[in-house]
């Protein structure tokens, strides 16, 4: 049902801002977070190129890089320190899902890949005959809030934490408003 509700709520959006929806398009240093608020649920989905959280795009290719991965995923993962809802809000993080074409669902603390045998590398093995893409890493946090009148906005520390980062598009749909805003790492924070 939320995510209906939020899935309406960001095609309206959509609708309301074609501009911002045409925009929308693989750029280094640029992501898209998309905001949704229903009721007492923050749902925040983050569409980034990988390049900007691990400085390449593509299948690890050695031990270092599968560390960077792992590490990046952990940071992911701990959203509550990246994503600080207004603090009245009493918001507590409840779910992560990461997601990317190039990269092992088990990298990414998701549950492994159901064909993958035991001995099978840690990484996706590109597709024979695949051109090198710019590949991008989804994101989706959701939060609970204890106290959902009291949740104004949004600080986004995505900046400090991965210094790739130069701006994020962001819209947020809540049941009175919707916005757009972009941040930068001097003006990281969405109100509504």
């Amino acid at each position: 049902m939320l995510s209906r509700t939020l899935s309406a709520l960001a095609a309206a959006l959509t609708i309301v801002s074609p501009i911002a929806h045409a925009e929308k398009a693989h750029v280094h240093g640029v992501a898209e977070l998309n905001v949704g608020v229903d009721k007492d649920t923050l749902r925040i989905a983050l569409e980034s190129p990988l390049e900007n959280l691990l400085g390449f795009e593509r299948v690890p290719k050695s031990d270092k890089e599968l560390d960077k991965v792992r590490r990046m995923a952990s940071q992911l993962r701990q959203a509550d320190k990246l994503f600080l809802p207004t603090p009245g809000a009493g918001c507590k993080l409840v779910n992560v899902k990461l997601e990317s074409a190039v990269l092992d669902p088990a990298l990414l603390g998701e549950a492994p890949v159901a064909a993958a045998s035991p001995g099978q590398a840690a990484a996706r093995t590109p597709q024979p005959g695949a051109k090198p893409a710019h590949a991008d890493l989804d994101g989706e946090f959701i939060f609970q809030c204890a106290q959902p009148a009291a949740l104004q906005g949004l600080e986004v520390k995505l900046f400090d934490a991965f210094p790739g980062y130069r701006q994020i598009r962001a819209q947020v749909v809540t049941a009175k408003r919707q916005s757009a805003a972009r941040l930068s790492p001097k003006a990281n924070t969405l109100n509504w």
